[in-house]
């Protein structure tokens, strides 16, 4: 198969491109880095520098022809960084630029698309979310609120045909999930509140692996729950990392100093109870879980972490 990736450089891009490219398909990948041209080029894809914001960019270098195409980029949320009001409608506005041009792109080329969305439920007590469940848009997760209009609609006409996955907390050797593993190491890691939150985590490589069944399975007009098969709260995940690492355990920081410093979109996302279920991703989608719990996943990633930190510092 011809497949275009859209944002093939991040961090699950990094281990679905291998795979794709070992399965013989020829890939497209777009980045609007020109320092990861070469990278790609090494992985055996054809790189395309443009931004799916701006499609004019890049259209004229796509082939004639493709059979499916990938949305894996999103719009940049720093972390650590404040989140005000205009920044929230910057990021709300260019997340249906991303959407909306990669779906207009599907209907272009008449191929299926595959579409990322995320695990925004809020749970009680013994309650878990699947698929039936409707998202629930609060702090920052709203700036994907028009989105779920276009995949709703998508879904009811087949125009273009989609699979959404929608993701747990996405961790492995690089994107977001750096910031947290310098925090630690810098001995400043923090639990946020009591920490007694449920939130949702798939290791990068079984986010790729799910792009991988859903190429197979071809099963439109579906969504799937990507997550692992342990639900953890933030204080654990967080205390395991820690202890991994040999570093101090996070100290607990009150929710609503994070509201104060970085605004109150990250203090609602963080302190929000999530419990999932990945049953029908398992059961009708096929996917196998490399890292089913968030242990095994960390003792892997934070064996490389470590490895490329200390490669680094004796360059």
């Amino acid at each position: 198969m011809k497949i275009f990736i859209i944002g093939g450089t991040g961090l699950v891009g990094s281990y679905l491109l291998p795979k794709l490219i070992e399965q013989k398909h020829e890939v497209y990948a777009l980045t609007r880095s020109e320092s990861k041209i070469e990278k790609v080029k090494q992985i055996g894809a054809f790189p395309i520098s443009g931004d799916i914001v701006d499609p004019d960019s890049f259209n004229n270098k796509l082939p004639d022809n493709l059979d499916f195409i990938i949305l894996l980029a999103m719009p940049n949320v720093i972390p650590g960084k404040r989140m005000t009001k205009k920044r929230k409608v910057v990021l709300r506005s260019d997340t249906n630029a991303f959407f909306t041009n990669s779906m207009n792109l599907a209907i272009k080329y008449n191929v299926p698309i595959i579409l990322p969305g995320g695990v925004s439920f809020k749970t009680e007590n013994d309650e878990i979310a699947d698929e039936t469940w409707k998202i629930r848009r609060e702090g920052i997760t709203e700036i994907g609120a028009d989105t779920d209009e276009m995949v709703e609609n998508a879904i009811k006409t087949g125009n273009p045909k989609i699979i959404q996955l929608m993701y747990g907390k996405i961790y492995g050797n690089g994107g977001v999930f750096k910031f947290i593993y310098d925090m630690i190491d810098k001995n400043k890691g923090k639990i946020i509140g009591k920490g007694d939150n449920f939130i949702p985590n798939i290791h990068a490589e079984d986010a790729a692996e799910a792009i991988i069944k859903a190429i197979e399975k071809q099963l439109f007009g579906e969504k799937f729950i990507i997550a692992d098969d342990t639900p953890v709260t933030q204080k654990d995940f967080n205390v395991y990392m820690a202890q991994k690492m040999n570093k101090k355990l996070p100290k607990h920081i009150p929710a609503f100093i994070i509201g104060l410093v970085l605004g109150k979109d990250f203090m609602v996302i963080v302190n929000m109870n999530c419990k999932v279920s990945n049953l029908k991703a398992k059961n009708i989608l096929g996917l196998e879980l490399k890292y089913p719990s968030y242990k095994q996943g960390l003792d892997v990633t934070l064996e490389e972490m470590k490895t490329q930190k200390n490669n680094f510092e004796q360059k």
